[in-house]
């Protein structure tokens, strides 16, 4: 089996192979998640009242909003979702944004400083827009054993490395025939592989039971 290609790396590649509307959608998006997400207002606002949860939302909504507004394909699909596009031409996937982008941001402006370089912040926006293909059940188990937000704390259920493994979910890359029908597909490795320091980030939100 490959080595993960889920990587803030690999989604810059894939940025340069995506069609030209996509690319320069994608770059607006990210100048538009900076001004939202690093003005000194909002940075304000967060490092005051980050421990009210609807504070918390109204702050890292738009950059989870403008993220799922954009896509760049792993060229990853779960097998009931390539199954079920396979035998229906009408069957349309669900996109998975894979690095949780909502958490991200609450990365972002606990650690302001690192990302007051645009071009910084530009490539963890890149590696938010990373999406594999999923089934819409799918995408719900991945939510739900994912994080839990409904009271008082941010809890994650898992790592972000580890969300698909966690649920057993496996991943495969498919070949680009023009008809779904001629496609195949070929296990690939399901681990992301975010920035070690994020990954260091989620310990305090992690789970403990």
């Amino acid at each position: 089996m490959q080595e993960t290609i889920i990587t803030l790396e690999g989604a810059l590649d894939r940025l340069c192979k995506i069609k030209a509307p996509s690319r320069k959608k994608i770059e607006i998006y990210a100048k538009r998640c900076y001004q939202v997400t690093m003005g000194d207002d909002t940075i304000k606002w967060w490092n005051d009242e980050k421990s009210d949860k609807d504070v918390a939302r109204a702050i890292t909504r738009p950059y989870y909003d403008l993220v799922h507004s954009c896509s760049i394909p792993t060229g990853l699909i779960t097998e009931k979702a390539f199954m079920n596009r396979k035998n229906d031409a009408n069957y349309i996937c669900t996109k998975d944004h894979i690095f949780r982008p909502q958490f991200i941001c609450r990365y972002m402006l606990d650690n302001y400083e690192k990302f007051k370089d645009f071009s910084v912040f530009r490539q963890w926006v890149i590696m938010s827009c990373s999406t594999t293909l999923v089934t819409k059940e799918e995408n719900a188990d991945l939510r739900i054993s994912g994080t839990r937000n409904k009271g008082e704390d941010y809890v994650l259920l898992s790592s972000t490395d580890q969300q698909y493994s966690k649920i057993d979910l496996k991943l495969f890359s498919h070949s680009y025939h023009r008809s779904w029908d001629d496609r195949t597909i070929v296990e690939a490795s399901n681990l992301i592989s975010p920035p070690k320091e994020l990954l260091e980030y989620e310990v305090p939100f992690l789970d403990s039971f």
